[in-house]
């Protein structure tokens, strides 16, 4: 394993193959890397405890649950209170996917799942009725390239 900060290339790879699989055994997770199942096995522990790896589950998909509408909420504070945290706020609301505090005009950049517009309106109203929340500004998505992308380190020269 490469030194705290850096990745070697095996590491990288299991990292890849993880993202696409986390439920991939030890044994094929070592053998397409090219080392053994307990050597993959301790190499994976390593970067759980170094914090690389942070945890696994299922891909779940939106649609599937009756959540058609994706949209993105940028949230501006109101003045004055931009050192109040509002994540907490945020996070009590289950149709958001995502929260993110930003810079820029806006404060904060919330993913939102909603089953239609109605229920969007409602889940909008709900983030403007949020303490100091001074503005908002919806966009809905009309359709989704790609997402949930692997996270992979960058390519050292």
């Amino acid at each position: 394993m490469a030194e705290k900060g850096t990745l070697d290339r095996i590491d990288t790879l299991l990292l890849g193959l993880l993202q696409a699989d986390g439920r991939r055994p030890y044994a094929e997770l070592g053998s397409a890397v090219g080392i053994s199942g307990p050597a993959a096995h301790e190499r994976v522990k390593k970067l759980e405890a170094r914090g690389v790896i942070t945890g696994y589950g299922a891909r779940v998909s939106a649609e599937a649950l009756g959540l058609g509408v994706l949209a993105f909420t940028w949230v501006t504070q109101a003045p004055g209170t931009v050192s109040t945290d509002l994540t907490g706020d945020f996070d009590a609301l289950a149709e958001i996917e995502e929260c993110h505090h930003i810079t820029g005009e806006a404060d904060y950049l919330l993913k939102i799942r909603a089953r239609d517009t109605r229920d969007l309106e409602r889940v909008v109203k709900a983030i403007q009725a949020t303490r100091h929340v001074f503005s908002t500004e919806t966009d809905v998505v009309f359709s989704t390239a790609f997402e949930g992308r692997p996270i992979l380190p960058p390519v050292r020269p």
